[in-house]
């Protein structure tokens, strides 16, 4: 189970608890800030049953962070505080950074946003239809961005619209418009900030890929590169068999072509002797006839 901490004055000393938590920032592969703000006891007591053992959640005050984070001799951790925000916590994880986002990411639930909320990331409404009649709701779409009109008697929405930005505060009207809309842009679970691993650091928007995506990606650039190195003659490690190969064959054409008898063409020749020797015979059969 995840190993959460809280320190209070009757869990000892800070200066104790700081040192203490120094300690195993130093001893962490993969050190993590999160924002607890508008996490329920309830969801937090979830994703403790489900998460990876060798998760570590640290909750402090973000003195106690900031000073845990100042004395860690871990390359860069300092950077970490310029990320302490809401109500900021420590994870600490032995994997790296991508793995502990997904699994962050998987104990999530979804939730309609509040008035007064920051946007976790850049909010598009999609264009498409929406299926309310028209009436003042087209009016409240446009009030919060979003370019609306009237077709085949529903309100269809035109264009992609961007109604708010990451990091932006969500208004009491966007709230309103996005529950109409059924979006649900908020993530209830521990939401990561930045991590630091090796002296790297890694926001969510780095972290947060598309694994299928980026492989298909990676696919793509490989067969890329590799015709283009074919291409240009340039031989790598990759390339060099397929180059000897294609030149082995090359040759062999050529020395086929010339007649020129070696031990790759020995078997061609000869077909191609036995070929011309029977047209020959054939061609003097009909002549004699």
């Amino acid at each position: 189970m995840m190993k959460t901490e809280y320190v209070t004055r009757a869990s000892g000393s800070k200066k104790s608890y700081v040192d203490n938590l120094t300690k195993e920032i130093d001893s962490s592969k993969v050190i993590a800030v999160i924002d607890m703000n508008n996490l329920p006891s309830r969801e937090l007591q979830g994703i403790r049953k489900t998460v990876d053992s060798k998760l570590k959640l640290r909750m402090a005050k973000k003195t106690l962070i900031k000073l845990a984070l100042s004395k860690s001799k871990i390359k860069n951790s300092e950077k970490l505080i310029d990320h302490l925000t809401g109500m900021p916590a420590l994870v600490l994880f032995e994997n790296d950074s991508f793995n502990l986002w997904n699994l962050l990411k998987e104990n999530m639930s979804e939730s309609s946003a509040k008035a007064g909320q920051l946007a976790p990331f850049d909010i598009i409404i999609p264009a498409g239809p929406t299926g309310f009649a028209p009436g003042p709701i087209l009016g409240e779409l446009g009030d919060v961005g979003i370019k609306a009109g009237i077709n085949a008697g529903k309100i269809e929405i035109k264009q992609d619209s961007k109604v708010v930005s990451e990091g932006e505060e969500i208004n009491e009207k966007l709230a309103a418009i996005l529950s109409r809309l059924n979006v649900k842009p908020m993530k209830i679970g521990l939401n990561l900030i930045a991590t630091v691993e090796d002296g790297t650091v890694y926001l969510r928007s780095t972290l947060d890929v598309d694994t299928e995506e980026y492989i298909e990606k990676i696919k793509s650039a490989y067969s890329d590169s590799f015709k283009l190195a074919l291409g240009t003659n340039t031989v790598t490690s990759e390339t060099v068999t397929h180059m000897v190969k294609s030149s082995e064959m090359d040759a062999i054409k050529l020395a086929y072509s010339q007649d020129i008898l070696v031990e790759k063409t020995k078997s061609l020749l000869l077909s191609k002797a036995e070929a011309e020797a029977s047209s020959l015979k054939k061609e003097a059969d009909n002549r004699s006839n």
